[in-house]
């Protein structure tokens, strides 16, 4: 072996990077989780006639549909007074989450040609599907403000605090597009399984209803802040709207935003020498 000083900072192919190198990398090809999924954003519906309007068009219908059936035809606005911004926050919420981890389900599967020919890290592909969502989502974003102040509701202090909300809103993303993404390379099934798992979390999330009006009992309330989705919305809800904002919703928020992204990379390096394998 050659006793070469250059040879200090290299890396015998096959072994696990240690934890503090592999951050820095990350940080140094961070541009990388934000020009692609930028540029991907930019290129969808350029070859439809109304090109980047579906990126409103889509919100808005899915307002209409929602609003229809669960306000107008189930009446599951009872309690809410205003049902329509109370619904939209939550939607498109929810919306921004689910979009995020179901990208994130196929991101190794979809760039193995990608990491089989460039040394990265490879975390970079779930945090980038959390990036390329969250700039999608700024239309839907312009979307919410509107409906919330269309429907009554004016600015106070606590909308200086959404970002904060929008922050641990991605920070949990991330984590769950660790986990989902290590899972949706060892089981590619889990892409047709994961919209039917989120329709049954977007029912258990208070999307459409108001927990404290339909569920009555304390414990079942409470057992809801073991929700992340329900602690999201809530507290966005509670920014924009001055709706309560439980004490359990608070503390498993900054719980799922500050725990989860450690567990999830920790599970997802795992396995990541076989990752294109």
């Amino acid at each position: 072996m050659a006793d070469n000083p250059a040879d200090a900072d290299l890396i015998e192919l096959g072994t696990k990077t240690p934890l503090g190198p592999y951050l820095k990398e990350m940080w140094d090809r961070r541009e990388f989780a934000i020009v692609v999924p930028a540029n991907d954003i930019r290129a969808q519906n350029m070859d439809t006639f109304l090109g980047q309007l579906w990126h409103l068009l889509n919100p808005l219908m899915l307002i209409g549909v929602y609003y229809i059936i669960f306000g107008v035809v189930l009446k599951t606005s009872r309690g809410v007074e205003n049902f329509l911004g109370f619904l939209v926050v939550g939607i498109l919420i929810f919306q921004l989450s689910q979009r995020a981890i179901q990208e994130a389900a196929a991101s190794i599967r979809r760039n193995e040609s990608l990491i089989r020919s460039i040394q990265f890290p490879r975390s970079l592909l779930p945090v980038s599907a959390v990036t390329g969502q969250t700039i999608a989502f700024i239309p839907s974003l312009v979307v919410l403000l509107s409906f919330v102040l269309i429907t009554g509701e004016r600015p106070t202090l606590r909308w200086f605090l959404l970002p904060v909300i929008l922050l641990g809103q991605a920070l949990f993303g991330v984590g769950a597009s660790f986990i989902i993404a290590r899972i949706g390379f060892a089981v590619t099934d889990i892409q047709q399984i994961l919209p039917h798992l989120f329709r049954l979390l977007f029912y258990m999330s208070g999307v459409i209803f108001s927990v404290e009006v339909f569920i009555t009992n304390t414990t079942m309330q409470n057992l809801f802040a073991l929700n992340p989705m329900y602690d999201i919305i809530t507290a966005a809800r509670w920014a924009l709207m001055g709706l309560p904002l439980p004490v359990a919703c608070v503390v498993g928020l900054v719980l799922w935003a500050l725990l989860l992204p450690i567990a999830g990379l920790l599970f997802f390096r795992a396995r990541e020498h076989r990752y294109g394998a």
